[in-house]
């Protein structure tokens, strides 16, 4: 047998003690010490130390530590109410579902922008801000955060993803019915930038003096945003329809489309026909057989069956074929007329063989009322400012008034260079005639109540739109770059999506309450951004060990009962 050495090495380990644990019961609450035993040099017995570790739990038996009274060393504080509620919006609308599929590596820092934008509409610059003070880049888990720079880059990235972009619009419509009513809404975005030729001089919707681009927006037929596109802004209306409708079937839309004035040419229709879509548009009344269908109306609505409600409004309606004429190419309204008028006989020929759609002539007296107040409040002002002074120049003067108050005004200036206005009585008996009426069109088989509920949509749809055509200072948009420019509205429209369903909620909770005769509580009567104020006031207080929710206000838990929310409660949170 061999035996061999092995040298063996010795190592000291430092082990730390861990005290004893004991419990003294107080007025029947048991509460939890440490004892630990130290040396100190120079004493020949040990020295015990006790530290407080907090109560005994008499049910669980578990200690609840105590509460610091320390300062903490870092403290945030979040706003939690808003991101709450869009968190939830988005999730009911399959939102982040779409954009994780679209746009796999960018979904959050997108929906973090657009949840900024939905809670303030502010410049792009100062998106970093609101995302900070709502906690999103916790909240979504963002690597790195949305300064300008990075969100510059960002969105000159999203901006050239028009494939992805097309995904996303494509999915947002497969979550509508495929055979529902969409919208269609046009406008202009004026901007100080030549937006790489995209910003064009074009009629801008805004009477401001500036190049724009255009927005085409589709939405459904609750008013949610599906899909977009930027067009330079020369495009008129006209041209832009046919494009639009052959786009709109490559996104699989099907159904009924809603369309603002200014597409309502007999041209337009005639394309709306050939494709078979079914429409609402209203018209402008420019064409004379569409002028005569009013002055026919007057008399049919004299009669009992002319009056009909919608929403519980009333209104008197006269409902009329028109026919689609075509010239050699050339499309005109045609409308059939009475035995003993002008070219009756050729007119009636002509309405016989051409397809048709439906008019309908309404008077609205509410309206009525609402519009003879808005002129004669606008004339008043005119007259107030013009009236009775020396103007360097009054046809510039006067050319500066709106086109409808100049219809109805007259100037001159006297012997002494003193400017005066004088009423055109015509204009005035021509207005009273026709205030508070208006003409829809729609394609045949189309119900009154059908026509006016799809309309409903575009009232809708403006509101919600009109507050990102400028950034919250007001102005028009800087950006130079037609990708980012694009970018930039594509995170306006998810903020849109989750504002106007926000809107929508709030609007059907208003009608409930006022048709069950319920109390009205604090969320009725709130706009969207009144809303998003009261949720501001909800917050999370967060140090290293410690959160805390702070106290909600009683309109803030009536917002959380109206969304499905979860009530919350003050108090320290445990994180699970």
């Amino acid at each position: 047998m061999i035996y061999k050495w092995v040298d063996f090495i010795y190592v000291t380990i430092h082990l730390g003690y861990m005290g004893s644990i004991y419990y003294v019961e107080r007025n029947g609450q048991k509460y939890a010490y440490e004892s630990i035993s130290r040396r100190v040099p120079g004493k020949k017995n040990p020295v015990t130390d006790k530290t407080y570790l907090g109560k005994v739990d008499p049910k669980t038996g578990e200690i609840i530590p105590k509460e610091s009274k320390k300062l903490p060393s870092e403290e945030h504080v979040w706003r939690y109410g808003c991101v709450t509620l869009l968190d939830k919006v988005q999730s009911d609308l399959g939102v982040m579902d779409d954009l994780r599929e679209c746009f796999p590596d960018i979904a959050e820092n997108i929906m973090a922008a657009s949840m900024a934008v939905a809670i303030d509409p502010t410049p792009f610059d100062d998106v970093h801000f609101t995302v900070d003070e709502n906690g999103l880049k916790d909240r979504l888990r963002l690597r790195g955060n949305l300064s300008p720079p990075v969100l510059s880059d960002m969105t000159k990235d999203l901006g050239q993803r028009l494939s992805a972009m097309d995904l996303f619009f494509s999915r947002r419509t497969s979550r509508m019915d495929p055979d529902g009513t969409c919208a269609i809404d046009i406008t202009s975005n004026s901007t100080y930038s030549e937006m790489g030729g995209y910003a064009e001089w074009g009629y801008n919707r805004d009477g401001e003096d500036l190049k724009q681009t255009e927005i085409l927006l589709v939405t459904d037929s609750e008013g949610i945003p599906m899909a977009f596109q930027m067009l330079p802004g020369s495009i008129a209306d006209t041209s832009t329809l046919k494009e639009a409708v052959e786009w709109m079937r490559s996104l699989g839309i099907e159904g009924r489309i809603v369309i603002d004035r200014g597409f309502e040419n007999a041209g337009n229709i005639a394309a709306l026909l050939e494709h078979g879509m079914k429409f609402t548009v209203p018209s402008n009344v420019r064409e004379m057989p569409i002028k005569k269908l009013m002055t026919k109306a007057k008399k049919a609505m004299k009669d009992s069956d002319a009056i009909r409600v919608h929403e519980g409004r009333s209104y008197k309606v006269a409902e009329y074929e028109v026919g689609i004429a075509d010239l050699d190419g050339i499309h005109r309204y045609v409308t059939r007329l009475e035995s003993d008028e002008k070219n009756a006989e050729s007119e009636n020929a002509l309405f016989d063989s051409s397809p048709k759609i439906k008019a309908f002539v309404v008077y609205d007296p509410r309206k009525a009322a609402d519009d003879m107040d808005n002129l004669m409040a606008a004339i008043g002002r005119a007259e107030l400012e013009l009236e009775g002074t020396v103007r360097k120049d009054p046809a510039k003067e006067f050319s500066k008034l709106p086109a409808f108050v100049r219809s109805h005004l007259e100037w001159s200036v006297d012997e002494d260079g003193v400017m005066h206005l004088e009423r055109l009585q015509n204009s005035f008996s021509f207005d009273s005639n026709r205030a508070g009426m208006f003409i829809m069109f729609a394609s045949e088989g189309t119900s009154w109540e059908t026509m006016m509920s799809s309309y409903d949509t575009r009232d809708w749809v403006e509101k919600a739109f009109d507050v990102y055509k400028v950034d919250a200072d007001g102005s028009r948009s800087r950006t130079g770059d037609p990708d980012r420019a694009r970018a930039r509205f594509f995170i306006k429209m998810v903020a849109l999506i989750m504002r106007i369903h926000i809107q929508n909620v709030l609007r059907d909770h208003e009608k409930e309450i006022l048709s069950s005769k319920r109390r009205r509580d604090n969320v009725c009567g709130l706009t969207v951004n009144g809303l998003m104020r009261s949720l501001g006031t909800l917050m999370i207080i967060s140090s290293p060990g410690y959160v805390r929710l702070t106290q909600p206000s009683k309109t803030v838990r009536e917002i959380f009962s109206v969304f499905g929310l979860k009530e919350p409660v003050a108090g320290r949170i445990i994180p699970s």
